[in-house]
């Protein structure tokens, strides 16, 4: 396991669980750390495990405080639009399901600290038209409301949150797409945790599907485009919290049929090993599986949070020239030749996919 690494993952441990960071860091190591924590976007969490120590300069404590207040102030900010976003939705007989996010956050030890990104709503295919049509209406200061009726999401943004509007949790490469929507579509049905937001009552997947969908979302993004650490942390936080109220047989069920038992597994290695959780809290924990892990993780360090490659790709796939066609191709083969000596079956699944999509 390369030395840096397993720095920056001592430091993080420390500030998802709350213990002490029992190494010693020179200030240019805590520096590199920090500036990866931010490319990770677990700065907020890096930032709690530095002030916990000693060994801050007050410069730099004030540099770290900031950071942490404006997390916060995000969250608070995204969960009050989520609060009007379903209580909208709710008023008009729509009971939207809230996709990982702020369905998370509440099982990190320190909630605000996790830096939050979008606000992902589940409502199928039937309310998915009207869901966007009323939160167009209802909320104040949405801009750039753009509807998609063949696209899994449709988005909109109130000021600078971005609320998507899913009639489908993912899509996936045809060989397994009838499948996930059939287990997507059981999310929709029943089971569901309700969380508190203000005076609204959220619904939440049910934890057999949320530890399924959690997973499968950063795996998505690390097959595709890259993923960072806060989306493997999500999972490894939400499984130390529900591992006890998963229906093991239906999650292997769910696994095996999409092919993701050897990634699980891959990952799972990841969060005991690297990230604190204990054996017992992850289903199908196999130490043989230490052996992609290198290699996954200086692709994680690389690519930073959801991929440096993304940004580049999306707009190059926004236009209609050669040049832009063949940068996408060029962008998209490089990243699956990374991911084809690991998982092939998969990688070569997804690769067609996304050529298709994109070409």
């Amino acid at each position: 396991m390369d030395g840096y690494c397993e720095q920056f993952c001592t430091v993080l441990r420390a500030g998802l669980w709350g213990l002490p960071i029992d190494i010693e860091l020179t200030p240019s190591e805590m520096f590199r750390i920090w500036k990866d924590a931010e490319r990770q976007a677990v700065d907020g969490i890096v930032a709690g495990a530095f002030l916990s120590t000693n060994r801050i300069p007050p410069r730099t404590s004030e540099i770290l405080k900031k950071r942490m207040l404006s997390i916060a102030s995000k969250n608070l900010k995204l969960n009050s639009v989520l609060e009007d976003s379903v209580r909208a939705l709710n008023d008009l007989g729509i009971m939207p399901v809230l996709l990982k996010g702020q369905g998370i956050a509440s099982y990190y030890r320190q909630p605000l600290t996790r830096a939050c990104g979008d606000i992902d709503l589940y409502v199928g295919t039937e309310a998915y038209r009207k869901s966007f049509e009323i939160l167009k209406e209802s909320l104040s200061n949405v801009v750039d409301a753009d509807f998609d009726p063949n696209d899994k999401h449709s988005h909109l943004y109130v000021n600078d949150i971005p609320i998507e509007i899913h009639q489908f949790s993912d899509r996936l490469p045809a060989k397994y797409n009838a499948r996930f929507q059939a287990i997507s579509d059981a999310c929709l049905s029943g089971g569901h945790v309700v969380q508190r937001f203000g005076d609204v009552d959220v619904r939440t997947p049910e934890p057999t599907f949320n530890s399924f969908y959690i997973f499968n979302h950063l795996w998505r993004h690390y097959i595709a485009v890259g993923v960072g650490f806060r989306q493997i942390c999500d999972w490894t936080v939400f499984l130390h919290s529900n591992s006890d109220r998963i229906d093991i047989p239906r999650l292997e069920g769910n696994l095996n049929s999409l092919d993701l038992m050897k990634p699980w597994k891959s990952f799972g290695y990841i969060a005991v090993n690297m990230l604190g959780l204990p054996e017992s809290a992850m289903p199908f924990y196999d130490p043989s599986f230490e052996k992609d892990v290198d290699r996954i993780l200086r692709m994680i360090m690389l690519e930073g949070n959801l991929g440096k490659e993304r940004e580049d790709r999306w707009r190059a796939a926004e236009k209609d020239s050669f040049i832009n066609k063949l940068k996408v191709f060029i962008i998209s083969t490089k990243r699956y030749l990374k991911v084809f000596p690991m998982f092939p079956g998969l990688a070569f699944q997804e690769y067609k996919m996304r050529i298709r999509n994109n070409l």
